[in-house]
């Protein structure tokens, strides 16, 4: 379960982000595994967790692609539930961060 506190800022992450590489991925699977909660605090902090580390690591967005995470984020977007008001902005920001190509990744797109 996860809860709103200092950890979830963007020093934190542009601090931390590296250290997310360790043991095969490991935190950051445990992160994607945390929205399928129950929980809307959870769902909500984990999609702000994920958008910090795709906006802050390299290759964030490759590593998040094998975790159906952009999926799963979609689907608590369109969330009805009065309680996911929080949830569906949170995964909106993450959607956004996902689709959002860093000019750097455009020098190796080829031109038309």
């Amino acid at each position: 379960k996860l809860k709103w506190g200092f950890i979830h800022s963007s020093k934190f992450w542009s601090e931390n982000v590296l250290k997310f590489e360790q043991n095969d991925y490991r935190p950051l699977k445990m992160l994607s595994a945390l929205l399928q909660s129950s929980d809307p605090t959870t769902l909500a902090v984990a999609c702000h967790d994920l958008g910090e580390f795709v906006a802050m690591h390299p290759l964030g967005k490759k590593q998040i692609s094998g975790l159906q995470v952009k999926e799963r984020v979609m689907e608590l977007m369109g969330s009805t539930d009065p309680a996911h008001r929080e949830v569906r902005r949170e995964a909106l920001l993450c959607c956004q961060k996902i689709m959002l190509n860093k000019w750097q990744d455009m020098e190796n797109v080829p031109k038309q």
